[in-house]
């Protein structure tokens, strides 16, 4: 019978062949080009491309065993997002998932530390030209770009509206960038220092949405808590305290009184919960790597933790 059907004998070899890949994988590491130090430190960013040789060896198999019985496989282009702003507070994260998710990193930083790309957008001339350079082979950019309580914050909270620019000139298909809350603009109409900050990140927001429609994906969160220390400028909550207030506000009798009061009432903002640093590196991620049906802007704490959920 086995004379009769060679198609069979080669499905046959090719599954033995890769029952030993696994049998052996069991008991040998695999080669990988990752850097563990890059993969599991937060501020690292760097191109990489994290295929592995066995990944690679069973991908054939099954693409040839696949083509001995006539059927036609498509190969999966490699997924390669730039991610600015890759060693700051969010960026870094997003840059961790990133390389988690086995997904081609290449991340900025203002002074190109840790094997990231240096573009300082105080002191480059041409962003768009310089991101559109970055961004050529991408699927996605994610832009954290972001500045708050300096003299410079409308510049660098636009710039976000600029890379979208350049990340469309080299056809990307996602941008993803991080706003503030509604609720937040509205409730701080009144206070003068924080206007230019909120300026830029509506310009950005604008014009990402202008250029990309529902393939840019605005992430808006009231406040993000993270890390292990309390800071001042920029405002930052160390995670744990961050935990705990998120855990009290989250709760359903405090959810309902938020609910209740108008969008932008100033009680109504200090009830939304706080959102940890890295729901929202997740949100980012997946939005990145679309995960969402149709993109919207992410403004309220149940949409972040939702999406961040399809990670």
């Amino acid at each position: 019978m086995l004379q009769n059907n060679p198609r069979f004998v080669m499905m046959l070899m090719a599954l033995l062949l890769l029952v030993f890949v696994e049998w052996t994988n069991a008991f040998m590491t695999p080669t990988t080009t990752v850097r563990s130090d890059l993969a599991l430190n937060l501020s690292s960013g760097v191109e990489v491309e994290d295929v592995s040789r066995r990944q690679w060896f069973v991908s054939t198999i099954v693409t040839a065993t696949a083509s001995w019985y006539g059927e036609r496989v498509e190969a999966a282009p490699t997924s390669k997002v730039l991610v600015l702003g890759g060693t700051g507070f969010i960026g870094s994260r997003v840059v961790q998932q990133l390389q988690r998710a086995g997904i081609s990193v290449t991340a900025t930083s203002r002074d190109g530390r840790d094997g990231t790309v240096a573009l300082d957008i105080l002191t480059t001339d041409h962003v768009v030209d310089r991101v559109k350079e970055l961004a050529t082979g991408c699927q996605a950019v994610i832009s954290c770009w972001g500045a708050i309580g300096t003299a410079n914050d409308n510049v660098i909270n636009s710039a976000s509206g600029l890379a979208a620019k350049g990340a469309k000139a080299a056809g990307v298909d996602r941008f993803v960038s991080f706003g503030i809350a509604p609720e937040v603009v509205q409730a701080a109409s009144g206070i003068e220092f924080i206007q230019p900050y909120i300026q830029g990140k509506q310009f950005a927001k604008q014009s990402i949405q202008s250029l990309f429609g529902e393939s840019g994906v605005i992430i808006e969160p009231t406040f993000v808590h993270g890390g292990d220390s309390f800071g001042v400028n920029p405002p930052r909550v160390a995670g744990f305290y961050g935990e705990f207030i998120e855990g009290i506000l989250s709760s359903s009798p405090v959810r309902a009184i938020e609910g209740a009061l108008p969008r932008g009432n100033i009680i109504q903002v200090a009830l939304e919960p706080p959102i940890s640093v890295d729901t929202v590196a997740s949100a980012a991620v997946a939005a990145a790597l679309g995960k969402l049906g149709s993109s919207v802007s992410l403004d309220t704490y149940d949409k972040i933790k939702e999406v961040a959920g399809l990670l």
